[in-house]
């Protein structure tokens, strides 16, 4: 990966974390990691091996702490 690139992943981030998302890498080819890692880059994104395992980071966790978290989210009724 080229300087331009590099860049352009960091103004996506940018852009993302001011509207409080997230920003992951998959597939990414060893030449393109190795740019990454050299230029320090690579810490700043999660970096999975494939597209799936990089959708599958954004899924919601199931079962109890969902529902904790669900539960937690959701405004108290008001006492009428």
């Amino acid at each position: 990966m080229d300087k331009p690139a590099l860049l352009l992943l960091l103004c996506c981030l940018e852009e993302v974390m001011k509207r409080n998302g997230d920003v992951v890498i998959a597939a990414v080819q060893p030449e393109a990691r190795a740019s990454l890692k050299l230029s320090g880059i690579e810490r700043l994104f999660r970096i999975f091996d494939t597209a799936a395992d990089a959708v599958n980071s954004f899924q919601r966790p199931t079962g109890a702490a969902a529902w904790s978290d669900w539960s937690h989210s959701q405004p108290a009724e008001s006492a009428a």
